[in-house]
């Protein structure tokens, strides 16, 4: 059991959740998330195929996309890493969705579309481990908060968070949860589930695969070369933002000092020796 892949990694998600003679298990993942709000009796998945992984392709996202038998659109994202920006790539996502289900001369009351984001890392300050987030109207006297539309809503799910020992374990959600985050230690009764005990059938039979974890290893080191660039960018940035700042201010001081100087009627060509500046900065001033 020791050697199981991870079931977080999106390319083994999509392995056990995003293929069509599985898609039963992603059904009940959903339904015990959404909890009757859409209720699922079938989906059909837009994008089934399980795309090569190449080490050129570096941008290719390993998302599920399905519609429910009530016209819903589905989007689900895997994030180990918290990026700094989840929250705002998500509403891009769920935004990006809209075009293509509202259809021209079509009523605005369509599809609901729902972006689902399993993270690995936390991402918002809130306590709990499912957050959900809809347009709403904030509460303003005499107007209680309201939610605006349910048509369109993003689901966070911080596995950092979730603790199954503190979960409910009557739970279908639970057991789905302590299989993503930690399979090899989870409670031997959630396998109880006949959906969780097929999904760990499933990760023990791709991960015998030599030829899926090869790819799942590949997989891996494309994104954690991709962490490290971003990591990288972001403290270059960072250093260079510092000298910048240290920059502005040191010229600050300089000018301080010309006005300082001016001010006592000394001479611009002295001034601009003085203070290290231009003659044309001392005029300026």
């Amino acid at each position: 059991m020791t050697d199981l892949l991870d079931p977080k990694q999106d390319y083994i998600f999509k392995n056990i959740f995003g293929v069509e003679q599985n898609k039963g298990l992603l059904i009940s993942f959903l339904n015990a998330l959404f909890k009757g709000n859409p209720h699922i009796i079938d989906l059909s998945f837009d994008n089934p195929n399980i795309e090569k992984i190449l080490e050129k392709d570096k941008a290719s996202r390993l998302d599920i996309k399905a519609t429910t038998d009530n016209k819903t659109k589905i989007d689900i994202e895997i994030q180990i890493k918290n990026t700094g920006e989840i929250p705002q790539r998500a509403f891009h996502y769920l935004a990006n969705m809209m075009p293509r289900i509202v259809k021209k001369g079509k009523s605005y009351k369509g599809p609901k579309v729902i972006g689902i984001w399993i993270l690995g890392e936390n991402v918002t300050e809130r306590q709990n481990a499912i957050g959900e987030a809809y347009m709403t109207f904030q509460p303003q006297d005499p107007d209680p908060y309201q939610i605006m539309t349910d048509s369109a809503r993003i689901i966070f799910i911080e596995l950092a968070k979730f603790n199954p020992k503190k979960a409910d374990r009557r739970d279908l959600l639970t057991a789905w949860l302590s299989f993503l985050k930690d399979p090899i230690f989870m409670d031997e009764s959630f396998l109880q589930v006949e959906e969780v005990h097929e999904a760990m059938e499933t990760l023990k039979y791709i991960s015998a695969d030599d030829e899926i974890r090869a790819i799942s290893d590949l997989r891996q080191k494309t994104i954690n070369d991709r962490n490290s660039e971003m990591t990288v960018a972001e403290e270059r940035g960072i250093a260079i933002g510092e000298e910048r700042g240290e920059a502005v201010g040191r010229n600050k001081e300089k000018k301080e000092m010309a006005l300082k100087l001016l001010s006592k009627g000394m001479d611009i060509k002295d001034v601009a020796e003085i203070a290290e500046l231009t003659e044309s900065d001392i005029r300026r001033l």
